[in-house]
């Protein structure tokens, strides 16, 4: 899977849910409310970790709580951090949204207090390293000398940059990207209620662009050079929560174009997943398999370190079983969590199997050791027995329990 950056915003989302929206200077109770990550880049890197690629966010996080909520829940998802500026102080950006019940529809108030990544912060990326580079767009005179410098340096790695609203210096970042996502709200902010036509004065600003202009239950259209390209909306029995389906759009383009889609079916693709998206409550599991081979979803690999482990309960021969799953390179593997020796679990702390070279899986009650491969012990009281495998594979990027039979006797 590739390797993609992506520079912009990490918010903390506080969520509303409302049975209609009130009208002004008037109050409504909430039926329900909940926190989690929020940020266009943020989503869509999120969103492009469970297609299993590598995603790294560069961005500001704060040293508060929201600060330290969001760097959890990222690393959580399998994005790296190691480009992010840290900040020990400083408040963590935050939406507050009220979500319409009734209709899926969404209204945001965001407050920001702190400073925007930078050119300096920018610098200290090896982008060159990278498979695809995706940027949003703010912060335009600085955004300008990054995306110069990310052009300098990279040879035919895709640069795309999502406008959203409006923004002072837009005019300095057209030359630039390869793929440049606009949004309905933008397009209407510049007085046009026709896609088309939209893009028709978009190619004057960037002619060597990809233009891409998603429109909503209307579909989404994409311009490459002069021919002008559509897709239908895929809309859900019923539309339950809008919030992210931009971001899920941009995720779902970025992941079909780097699997070698053709453009025209890379839109479609993107309309199916902020399809399915929209007919959902939050981002979760958006790329989960529809229909695996055989078995059952376990994880995303990208949420699993390389190298590194975690424990699971799963079904097995019609009764719940702990198991683990370890990870290192391209060999995924899982067992039974029970010792040869004495038949106790191996792990003290959740998810933690490997000894401290994180080179064999450690029985943390008796320090057995165990080769990740074949899960034979080589080390500890019971030398020469073996873990109990359970069959998992990777699909599409996810972890797959293969077997449902009982493992072991």
């Amino acid at each position: 899977m590739a390797r993609i950056l992506g520079t912009g915003i990490a918010t903390l989302d506080i969520i509303n849910t409302v049975d209609g929206y009130p009208a002004e200077d008037s109050e409504v109770r909430a039926v329900e409310q909940a926190v989690r990550l929020g940020g266009n880049t943020a989503n869509t890197l999120g969103i492009l970790a469970q297609a299993g690629h590598q995603c790294h966010f560069a961005g500001v996080l704060a040293g508060d709580m929201g600060g330290q909520r969001i760097t959890a829940e990222l690393t959580a998802r399998g994005i790296g951090l190691e480009y992010a500026r840290r900040m020990a102080g400083g408040a963590t950006p935050t939406s507050y949204i009220a979500l319409n019940r009734r209709n899926g529809s969404r209204t945001i108030i965001h407050h920001r207090d702190l400073p925007e990544f930078g050119m300096d912060d920018f610098m200290e990326i090896p982008v060159e390293t990278f498979d695809w580079l995706h940027f949003e767009a703010r912060n335009c005179d600085e955004l300008a000398a990054m995306l110069a410098y990310a052009r300098s340096m990279v040879r035919d790695q895709p640069i795309s940059l999502e406008v959203e609203k409006e923004r002072d210096g837009l005019e300095q970042l057209w030359d630039y990207p390869d793929i440049i996502i606009f949004s309905r709200a933008f397009a209407r902010g510049r007085g046009f209620e026709q896609p088309q036509a939209f893009l028709a004065e978009a190619r004057a600003w960037a002619p060597r662009a990809i233009l891409i202009l998603p429109w909503g239950d209307q579909g989404a259209w994409a311009m490459q050079g002069d021919a002008l390209l559509h897709s239908p909306a895929f809309p859900p029995p019923e539309v339950v929560d809008t919030l992210g389906a931009g971001d899920t759009f941009n995720a779902g383009l970025i992941h079909a174009m780097l699997s070698g889609r053709a453009l025209e079916l890379a839109v479609e693709d993107a309309c199916r997943l902020a399809g399915r998206k929209v007919g959902q409550v939050g981002l979760e599991g958006l790329f989960k398999p529809t229909a695996m081979a055989a078995g059952e979803y376990l994880c995303p690999l990208a949420s699993l370190p390389d190298p590194g482990s975690r424990g699971l309960e799963v079904e097995l021969d019609g009764a719940m079983r702990p198991i683990f799953i370890v990870r290192r390179g391209h060999t995924v593997k899982g067992y039974l969590n029970r010792c040869p020796h004495i038949g106790a679990e191996l792990n003290w702390q959740p998810d933690v199997f490997l000894d401290a070279d994180q080179r064999y899986i450690l029985c943390a009650v008796h320090g057995a050791l165990f080769t990740i491969e074949d899960g034979r012990c080589i080390a500890g009281p019971c030398r020469g027995e073996a873990l109990t495998p359970v069959e998992v594979t990777v699909e599409q990027g996810h972890v797959v329990l293969m077997s449902s039979k009982k493992a072991g006797a």
